[in-house]
Order: C-alpha cells, then sequence, then structure tokens
C-alpha cells in the first residue's frame, strides 16, 4: 500500500519518522545539486549502490556517481538547481522500501531543462541509516497521439503546455520567526530567506511558505494571505483571467524574487504569477539520473 504524500498515516511496516528520513533523502539531494557539491549528493546512496542513468550508464557505486554528478555540476548542469518530489514510498519490510520520486532540472534563468522519474530501492543499514541502493531514472516518453472522434485515420496531438502548478502560500504573522521555527521542527521546511522587517520564507523543496510580518500600523489581518501560480506564459494566462472576467495581474514592484505579478478571483482573493519560480531550495523543479 503506497503512502500518499503529505499524509500523517504510516506506511505499511514502516513508522512515519522513517517515511521522513527516506524523503529527506531526495531534499539533501536537492540542496547538495544546488550547492554544486557531488560528494554531497552522492552521499544518500550506498557504498555499492546500483544507479541506472537516463542515457542508460551505470557508474560504480557512490564513488561513481561522485565523479559523474561533478562532472555535471562543472559542465552542462553548471548553476542549475534541481527540483524533487517523492511521489510514493512503500515499505516492503520494516528496513526496505521502494520510492518513486519526481524531479526536474531548471537552468539559472528559470527555465525548465529536463524532468525525470525514478523509482529507488532504499535500505536501512546496520547503524540504522537509511541509503539508497538502486536507483533507475528515466525520461517519461511523450503521450502518444490520441485518435479524432470523428476521424479514423487522423490524430490529434495531447496539449503541450503545462499546467500552472500552486507553488506558493503566504501567511501574515504576528512572530514570523516563532512560526518559521514551529514549521522547520514539525514539518522540516527549510528556511531560506528573511526580509529586513522579520518575514521569514520557507520551502518543503516543492511549495514556498511566505510568513509575512505583521505591521501593527497597517490594516492586513493576521492570518491566510495569498498563494501563487507557477506559470509558463504570463500573457496566455492574463488573457484568460481577463476573459474569465477578473482584473488584469498588476506588476508586483518588490525587491523579492519570488512573483512577478498579482491577480485576484472573481471573489477577490489574491493570488501571484511567477514564469521563474518562488524561490526556495528546489526542487520551483536532478542528476537524479542526468
Amino acid at each position: 500500500m503506497q503512502q500518499p504524500e503529505g499524509t500523517n498515516a504510516p506506511a505499511q511496516d514502516g513508522t512515519q519518522d522513517d517515511a521522513r528520513t527516506i524523503r529527506a533523502l531526495w531534499a539533501e539531494m536537492a540542496r547538495a545539486w544546488a550547492a554544486g557539491d557531488a560528494a554531497l549528493f552522492a552521499a544518500s546512496f550506498a557504498e555499492d549502490c546500483d544507479f541506472t542513468t537516463v542515457r542508460g550508464d551505470k557508474p560504480p557505486g557512490r564513488t561513481g556517481i561522485a565523479a559523474g554528478h561533478d562532472a555535471l555540476f562543472h559542465g552542462p548542469y553548471a548553476g542549475t538547481v534541481l527540483d524533487t518530489r517523492v511521489v510514493a514510498v512503500r515499505f516492503l519490510r520494516p528496513d526496505l522500501a521502494t520510492v518513486e520520486a519526481e524531479s526536474t532540472i531548471t537552468a539559472p534563468d528559470g527555465q525548465p531543462l529536463t524532468a525525470t522519474h525514478a523509482l529507488a530501492v532504499v535500505e536501512r543499514t546496520a547503524e540504522g541509516r537509511w541509503l539508497i541502493s538502486a536507483f533507475h531514472n528515466m525520461i517519461p516518453a511523450p503521450r502518444p497521439a490520441r485518435q479524432d472522434p470523428d476521424s479514423k485515420d487522423s490524430t490529434v496531438d495531447e496539449p503541450t503546455a503545462a499546467r500552472p502548478r500552486l507553488r506558493h502560500l503566504a501567511i501574515v504573522a504576528r512572530d514570523p520567526e516563532k512560526l518559521a521555527e514551529f514549521y522547520s521542527s514539525v514539518f522540516a521546511m527549510e528556511l531560506f530567506h528573511r526580509d529586513p522587517d522579520g518575514s521569514c520564507f520557507l520551502s518543503d523543496g516543492y511549495l514556498s511558505l511566505a510568513l509575512i510580518k505583521h505591521q501593527l500600523d497597517g490594516e492586513t489581518p493576521v492570518g491566510f494571505n495569498h498563494f501563487g501560480f507557477h506559470i509558463e506564459d504570463t500573457a496566455a494566462t492574463t488573457e484568460a483571467l481577463v476573459a474569465a472576467g477578473t482584473p488584469k495581474p498588476a506588476e508586483r514592484f518588490t525587491n523579492r524574487p519570488f512573483a512577478e505579478y498579482r491577480a485576484m478571483d472573481p471573489e477577490g482573493n489574491w493570488f501571484d504569477l511567477s514564469e521563474h519560480g518562488f524561490g526556495g531550495p528546489r526542487p520551483p523543479s536532478d542528476s537524479t539520473g542526468a
């Protein structure tokens, strides 16, 4: 039985702590990728890990994984970031589990370069540490063209535009530091930015959480404030919003590099629009076998 991401239920024959520790391996790989640290990236893998890249190459264990990624970090993927998302953890027994994960490599300018899917086997060592013992990475094949219902001979390609992704939430807080400590300690979110006014920004490797400092002399109430979508085409999204009867998105004049436009839905709820993403240790978006 797979454990849905984000649930509190323990995975089959495994504890919640085990599942969190396993997911943290992918978060650690994303941090190592952002730092360009191949040795740290390879540290999530067993010494004799059976690793298969998207090209079918099989580097020899942890040493080969480190060498291969060092070449990537100093070559075609220099300055890129890695988005990782653990889709499912399935315990085969208390000390053995399979992991399904998705990853995206994003260029320094925010453009996605490639997306991969991986199936991994993780084992708990005699010392009690979880490590990846087998890892098979792949680039998903495009979906085949579907049949046009009005013609037996013609085909219609599936749409290629990516679906907008909900990647950002913002809360106005009286004590952002205290709240950030709560989300860091309980949910292992990573603090990646502070504003001079004390606002804190965290990430779980996929979604960013802004804890905005409440101003006593301001009019903004404490609590939920807005959310944000990572989109591919601002112009197309703007056209769709206007066609839906909402105001045209307004450009945000801010020194925060997390969103370019602010919009609202038909009931006046605010949300951000960003082509380059919302920052944070990503995910945002791998050699998970590049």
